[in-house]
């Protein structure tokens, strides 16, 4: 108990979570999915790859939330999915060239769509649930 509340930092994120609607929250597993492919792509120039792979199994990781919760009866979605599965295989081509070559591009993907979420997120701020 004493260390929940000895970490302040630890109990904002987690307020900020508790708070958040859900465009806020997606737009958090963005940011999350891209900070571990930036981490990945340090640790890969490093030639740490342990660290890398812990990095892009993370990533893989948040990309799987992002997938469940798509609801596929709207066209949208099932372009998300599409775009989900081309990053998740470029992913396992990281790994397994263990290569920083193709995370510019993923990283662009990514980035891009967390920007879209992130106008979402202002349009539903204060909302409980995306329209």
């Amino acid at each position: 108990m004493y260390a929940a509340l000895a970490n302040p930092q630890q109990r904002y994120k987690q307020q900020g979570i508790l708070t958040a609607n859900p465009a806020e929250l997606v737009v958090m597993l963005y940011d999350g999915c891209i900070k571990q492919l930036k981490i990945a792509n340090l640790a890969i120039g490093e030639k740490n790859f342990n660290r890398s792979d812990m990095a892009l199994r993370k990533a893989v990781a948040i990309l799987m939330e992002l997938v469940n919760s798509l609801s596929l009866e709207y066209s949208i979605a099932r372009e998300l999915l599409e775009l989900y599965e081309f990053v998740i295989n470029e992913i396992a081509l990281i790994l397994l060239e263990e290569e920083a070559g193709r995370i510019p591009g993923v990283l662009t993907i990514m980035e891009e769509l967390r920007d879209a979420w992130r106008t979402v997120a202002k349009e539903t701020q204060g909302t409980a649930e995306l329209v």
